[in-house]
């Protein structure tokens, strides 16, 4: 049965596409401190004070007592092509910048996602050289604020405070008030959407109440896939939906009178349950049998791709409505990552406790030419959101991004941040989130 809402959609077969409806679609070194451990929470609960100015200046620090004398210009020497970062000078010196976010209670899911979403390089170069803010923008002005700290190079190697954007999150999602646990994943859901919601440059008119785009059904695939263009080209235009939403394409066979029926919908997220995978790869041979009490085998990532390709029955109380027989039979259901975005976010799902233990195999370079219809079919690693606890809403959260201005994997553990030289020993464990860019010459 099929459960449709504003950021998820989801399939009876256990598939979950983390969906924003809202644009045209255009580690650790070997010597240093292990995951969960200095993560940089203050003592005493001590809370930081972020920047307060805007127009690119930038307070020096975290001191309460500086004035408007004291902080400073920033300013970018900026690469003009698309899709590159800022790879010039910011604060007068070359190289690479590395800041970190100080915990301010428990905000370690906060300050990974940050991290991840500021070494999203198109969404940076546009931040740092074109946001302009704007009074109802609040969530995407605390944002922008907090990217110019991020990328200010007299904070290199230091940290700065989140708790002003920490502020404006917890008043625009009461989700995220106070000091209590909380997940990363439900933290980037909310934040591509509000991100989309505040920057999108039309009014999304043809976005309906269940969180799809408002079209008759067509019995023909290539009338549907027209009228889900032109919707799209309509109802989406932002930075967001230019760089992470892309489509899926579903299809349904009643069994009673043979009708194919197709659908497309928006999507910014893919979400792999990691114990259905595995056992979808047993039932089709892939694998033996194994017991379920004892450790897991690995999982693939392609392999996850798989399972959300098969096609599924039906059946029961699952059984879909059919406008040709006015009922509800017997259904074949598929879905196809139709195009993927320029940036794809997966959510490898552990179960709803993060119970599920296994080692993921993800590569750095992801092929899906046998897994999406058209556009970006290679992509580059950017980013890893790594979990280590018992549970999604407690144990720690950490971030391992490649810095683009030196090519390096770096371990962002709250407020520190150590080069990682071998970053697949410490990510291939707890992988919670993965982040890849499309390559532009694959």
């Amino acid at each position: 049965m099929r459960r449709f809402g504003i950021f998820s959609y989801y399939f009876a077969s256990g598939v979950v596409l983390l969906s924003i409806f809202g644009g045209p679609y255009y580690g650790l070194e070997e010597d240093s401190v292990p995951l969960g451990v200095g993560s940089g929470e203050p003592e005493n609960n001590e809370v930081y004070k972020g920047t307060k100015s805007v127009e690119s200046l930038v307070e020096l620090g975290n001191n309460d007592s500086l004035k408007k004398k004291d902080v400073i210009n920033v300013k970018t020497n900026v690469v003009k092509s698309e899709g590159e970062i800022i790879k010039g000078k910011i604060g007068g010196k070359e190289g690479p910048i590395l800041v970190g976010l100080n915990n301010i209670g428990a905000t370690c899911y906060m300050n990974a996602a940050l991290q991840c979403l500021s070494n999203t390089e198109s969404l940076t170069e546009y931040f740092l050289t074109k946001y302009k803010e704007k009074p109802q923008n609040e969530m995407a002005n605390e944002y922008y604020r907090l990217v110019l700290n991020l990328w200010n190079r007299v904070n290199n190697n230091g940290s700065v405070s989140p708790s002003n954007f920490k502020e404006v999150l917890s008043r625009k999602n009461p989700l995220f008030k106070g000091i209590a646990a909380n997940d990363s994943k439900d933290l980037m859901i909310f934040l591509v959407e509000k991100f989309h919601e505040e920057l999108n440059q039309v009014d999304g008119s043809g976005i309906g109440d269940d969180g799809n785009l408002n079209c008759q059904d067509q019995l023909n695939e290539q009338t549907m896939l027209e009228l889900f263009f032109k919707n799209f080209q309509n109802n989406f235009k932002s930075i967001i939906s230019d760089l992470f939403y892309g489509a899926i394409e579903t299809k349904s066979q009643c069994l009673n009178c043979k009708l194919v029926k197709y659908n497309f919908q928006v999507c910014s997220f893919l979400e792999f349950p990691l114990e259905e995978v595995n056992k979808y790869c047993c039932s089709c041979g892939k694998r033996p049998l194994f017991n379920y009490g004892r450790t897991n085998p690995d999982v693939d990532l392609y392999e996850c791709f798989d399972y959300h390709k098969k096609m599924d029955l039906m059946s029961g109380e699952n059984q879909m409505y059919c406008n040709i027989c006015k009922g509800s039979y017997d259904a074949y259901y598929s879905t196809n990552l139709y195009f993927a975005p320029n940036n794809l976010i997966i959510y490898l799902n552990r179960g709803r406790n993060a119970v599920y233990n296994c080692k993921v195999n993800f590569p750095e370079v992801l092929n899906l030419r046998n897994y999406v219809s058209c556009g970006n079919t290679v992509f580059e690693l950017y980013a890893v959101i790594c979990h280590l606890g018992p549970s999604s809403m407690s144990g720690h959260f950490v971030a391992y991004c490649k810095n683009k201005m030196d090519n390096k994997w770096y371990l962002y553990n709250d407020a520190n941040v150590t080069e990682c030289t071998r970053f697949h020993q410490y990510t291939e464990g707890m992988p919670y989130i993965l982040f890849y860019k499309a390559c532009k010459n694959p």
